[in-house]
């Protein structure tokens, strides 16, 4: 049962993530249990949020129907000091659906029964319909604006405040006068907090999808548990192209390149510098997966989204692209709050690419 203290802890087994907000490790108890712990990096957090998070993601956990409850690990314990965080139960013999699309352990046909049973379970069950007061498009609207800042503010992205820019060959406007239209248009930030809004798991994408190690004992699939509900921002409920959205970027390639520094990025100051480039007279940008690095190829050998988005399609209808380029930039801006290098450079040239392309589709 959640605690209002922290359990003892006898000693930390292994390190799982070192995140922008957060750890998480495998911890050993004083009876020899193994569980795994999260716990926010309180002051040395990245970016605006992760103070409370973990405290709405163990309020997720204990709230969970008894239908859903094979679905994510048993809480045993949460807590606010010294700084937010929770256990939950360890899951033997797991890994993340990540390491199996990097140690290419899994083909398309398991790739694809992989993302059908996820489909079924996320889409056919998670998602239900939430009584919550809609807070999506007040958040991305919220993002977008601290992410403009941050790029007018920061000297090496300032470049990307001209009043126009071509983007991978898209004509843009800066990020300030986009959220403007955004505004004025008012109709697409409507939809996002219109009908339906389900239960989001809020922040899906391989890294959070637990399946047995091994692939080949049978019914694998079932044993499917997913970790780490709500999103970056605090979000649980919403639009359910949410869900859809985060997992694609990741599932693509283009998260996981972007957090490597995987990416191709052309335009930036100090890149036209060390080419020669005067880049006072630059407006020209681009930014793309790097497809020749090793750690890339399996998300080019193996497809991990397309079966997904075919059952959303099932569940939904087709994806609105206007809502999806949103979404995209909301995504983007929210790092680029949180990171800093070549990552932050290609999230921001994201921002733009996708807001631009958001403001500049019909919606259906």
């Amino acid at each position: 049962m959640p605690t209002s203290t922290r359990p003892t802890l006898a000693a930390i087994e292994t390190l799982l993530r070192n995140g922008y907000w957060d750890r998480t490790e495998i911890i050993r108890m004083a009876d020899a249990s193994l569980r795994v712990r999260k716990q926010s990096k309180g002051m040395q957090s990245s970016g605006p949020w992760g103070q409370d998070n973990l405290h709405a993601e163990a309020l997720y956990l204990q709230d969970l129907e008894p239908h859903l409850l094979d679905l994510f690990p048993r809480l045993i314990a949460s807590w606010e000091e010294p700084a937010p965080g929770y256990d939950m139960a360890y899951m033997t013999g797991h890994v993340d659906v990540a390491q199996l699309a990097r140690s290419e352990a899994l083909d398309q046909d398991q790739a694809n029964e992989f993302q059908s049973h996820l489909g079924k379970r996320v889409f056919g069950q998670l998602h239900t319909p939430s009584a919550s007061q809609p807070g999506l498009a007040h958040n991305v609207l919220a993002t977008l604006l601290q992410a403009a800042q941050a790029i007018d503010k920061n000297q090496e992205l300032a470049c990307l405040g001209l009043p126009k820019l071509q983007i991978n060959g898209q004509n843009c406007e800066n990020l300030s006068a986009n959220i403007n239209k955004l505004q004025r248009q008012t109709s697409l930030l409507s939809q996002l907090d219109g009908q339906p809004q389900v239960r989001l798991h809020g922040d899906l994408f391989l890294e959070n999808i637990l399946l047995p190690a091994s692939p080949d004992q049978a019914h694998w699939t079932s044993q499917l548990v997913l970790i780490d509900p709500v999103s970056v921002a605090g979000m649980s409920s919403g639009h359910p192209l949410f869900d859809l959205a985060k997992y694609e970027s990741y599932a693509t390639g283009e998260l996981p390149a972007m957090r490597r520094g995987h990416v191709l990025v052309e335009g930036m100051p100090e890149i036209e510098a060390r080419n020669g480039t005067n880049a006072t007279q630059v407006n020209h940008f681009s930014f793309a997966i790097d497809w020749q690095q090793a750690e890339m190829r399996p998300f080019k050998e193996v497809n991990w989204h397309t079966v997904l988005r075919q059952s959303y399609i099932s569940h939904y209808g087709p994806a609105n692209p206007a809502m999806y380029a949103l979404l995209e930039a909301y995504f983007a801006a929210a790092m680029v709050l949180c990171t800093q290098g070549i990552e932050r450079q290609a999230r921001a040239l994201k921002a733009l690419f996708s807001l631009q392309a958001a403001v500049s589709l019909p919606m259906s």
